[in-house]
């Protein structure tokens, strides 16, 4: 059957084709009306109340709290340095040892001289007793007991003498035993056993490295002063760690320290935190990236790629119970990690879209499907329905 349309146009000629097209299409309206506009595929996902960290994000370096140098304090021959290059040691622990014979000889010959001092004095007290007794009977005179007791007084500052002299003997024969002055990790020796040390050498014996717990020295721009030192006072001002492509976290720790003035010449702060390293992750000098916590908020979060940014601002659309769209102005507190607390526009349970805003607008009818994205590595699972 012929269409009425090339009927008509057939049996009336070109003078009644506008009338008689005119009249077809008030007697048949467009098929495609709103209501059968075929609905856009999006995704989207459901904004959830959740608690969010504000952070501020830096460069950083890995640094020991304590690294010594150590040197020996008396000059001698090593004959033993029970210890390995890169070897973990305890305070205290034996690092070299002088040849001391010399030394053992010195205390021995002091010790030996307080014990003929101490038979003198010994000696002479017992004359001074003596003397000052028949001084009393008026036998000795007064000037041979005044004698006898000064040389009492002599004997035994000769024996105080004595005693400092074994002091100072047995203090130089403990610098022949060098220890470890903090617990940490040797480096390269920088002597052999054989070798002649000095006590002005400047190359020292060893470096030992406190590495557990380390620390890690960072910057932060000078402006947020106040809000770091609020972090700080209230306690939670937390510091993560991670490589600096990104790739993966390697610790958190506390921020300790704030310098004591904002550095002028690039308006930057100098921060430093301390981490427990007992795995041995962090290594002195390397680079890391920082996220320092300065404030940890509750509310309604969405990942930031759900939100557009148009002349009048940040907007959302929100996808209602009928599968229309509705676009929604937004504001935020800040973003972290992708993801932004929301403080207006969007509610706990909204429906918010992600993937195809540029294909709608605001009442259009859209088929959702669910997203599955996860900008954090962790924002898929915490935002799941």
């Amino acid at each position: 059957m012929l269409n009425p349309l090339v009927q008509l146009l057939a049996a009336s000629g070109k003078r009644a084709c506008s009338a008689a097209l005119i009249g077809i299409v008030a007697a048949h309206p467009n098929p495609l009306s709103a209501a059968d506009t075929p609905a856009v595929p999006v995704t989207a996902i459901k904004a959830r109340t959740e608690t969010i960290d504000r952070v501020i994000n830096g460069i950083g370096t890995v640094a020991p709290l304590q690294s010594v140098t150590v040197r020996p304090r008396i000059d001698g021959q090593v004959v033993d340095m029970p210890f390995a290059e890169g070897q973990m040691v305890e305070k205290g622990a034996v690092l070299l040892k002088l040849d001391d014979r010399e030394l053992v000889s010195a205390l021995a010959s002091a010790k030996a001289k307080k014990a003929q001092d101490e038979a003198q004095l010994n000696s002479a007290r017992t004359d001074a007793q003596r003397y000052a007794a028949l001084a009393e009977k008026g036998i000795a005179s007064a000037s041979t007991l005044e004698q006898k007791t000064a040389s009492s007084e002599q004997y035994a500052a000769a024996v105080r003498y004595d005693d400092a002299i074994i002091e100072s003997a047995e203090t130089q024969l403990g610098f022949a035993t060098v220890t470890a002055p903090l617990s940490g990790r040797t480096g390269f020796k920088q002597v052999d056993i054989g070798s002649v040390v000095s006590a002005s050498s400047t190359n020292g014996i060893v470096t030992i490295t406190q590495v557990d717990p380390i620390a890690v020295s960072f910057v932060a721009p000078g402006d947020k002063f106040g809000e770091i030192r609020d972090a700080l006072v209230q306690g939670i001002a937390e510091v993560t760690l991670t490589s600096t492509d990104g790739s993966r976290t390697l610790a958190t720790g506390k921020l300790t320290t704030l310098d004591n003035a904002i550095d002028a010449s690039n308006g930057s702060i100098h921060l430093k935190a301390i981490f427990d390293n007992k795995a041995g992750i962090l290594w002195p000098g390397l680079p890391v990236a920082t996220t320092l916590t300065v404030e940890i908020r509750t509310g309604v979060v969405v990942p930031d790629k759900a939100l557009a940014r148009g002349r009048d601002g940040l907007y959302a659309y929100v996808v209602g119970p009928d599968d229309n769209v509705e676009r929604r102005a937004v504001k935020t507190a800040f973003v972290t990690a992708a993801r932004a607390l929301v403080t207006d526009g969007i509610q706990d349970g909204d429906e918010v879209v992600m993937d195809g805003q540029s294909r709608i607008g605001d009442g259009v009818k859209v088929s959702v499907t669910p997203w599955s994205g996860s900008p954090t590595g962790e924002l898929a699972e915490k935002a799941a329905p």
